[in-house]
């Protein structure tokens, strides 16, 4: 909800349509939102033509968890995907991001960038994802969880203590850098 309640534009409609500020009536707020958010159909492919046809920027498609949806993405001409079970909260029984990741980074890693977001928590988490062929990761609850403790400087905390985790498991490992000649799924060993 705190999407749509901070939202200008969505804040200006609800006023025009009820005459009234959201947190003046939370209730109606809360349902309106979550019916724009949510609205009872499913999302396609072809949608990504609009995106294109109104924004010259990169686009970076997220959710991606099958090597067919990657290589959707890549005949759509997006630039970039996220292999992400949008934190397992989204499709109760989904698949483990981090295990669909090698097959993923090997069929489309070299035509489109790879980022990953599931689970990353500390630098171990970030050296496995980029050594099964993530590009970058993103950082969803711990940053939160930072700002919420410091604000800017709790966020800033948190980056740059996973970043010296990152570190400290690659010097550890006897890994040098994030280089893929370096940090590779050579460099991993998965108990069956």
């Amino acid at each position: 909800m705190e999407v749509g309640f901070t939202d200008p534009v969505y804040q200006a409609r609800f006023k025009k349509m009820h005459g009234k500020e959201i947190h003046e009536d939370l209730s109606t707020a809360a349902g309106e939102w979550a019916t724009m958010a949510f609205p009872g159909y499913s999302h396609s492919w072809d949608e990504i033509k609009f995106l294109q046809q109104h924004w010259d920027g990169p686009i970076v498609l997220k959710g991606i968890q099958t090597v067919a949806d990657a290589k959707n993405a890549n005949e759509a001409g997006v630039q970039g995907i996220v292999v992400s079970n949008h934190g397992g909260r989204q499709t109760d029984g989904g698949v483990a991001s981090l295990n669909q990741l090698p097959k993923i980074a090997e069929a489309v890693g070299d035509k489109l960038d790879v980022f990953f977001d599931s689970g990353i928590r500390c630098g171990a988490d970030v050296a496995k994802a980029l050594a099964l062929g993530a590009k970058m990761c993103l950082i969803g609850r711990p940053y939160v969880y930072g700002l919420a403790l410091g604000g800017e400087e709790g966020v800033s905390h948190v980056l740059k203590t996973i970043l010296g985790d990152l570190d400290l498991t690659l010097h550890l490992s006897g890994i040098p850098s994030i280089d893929k000649k370096e940090l590779n799924k050579d460099k991993l060993e998965k108990d069956e």
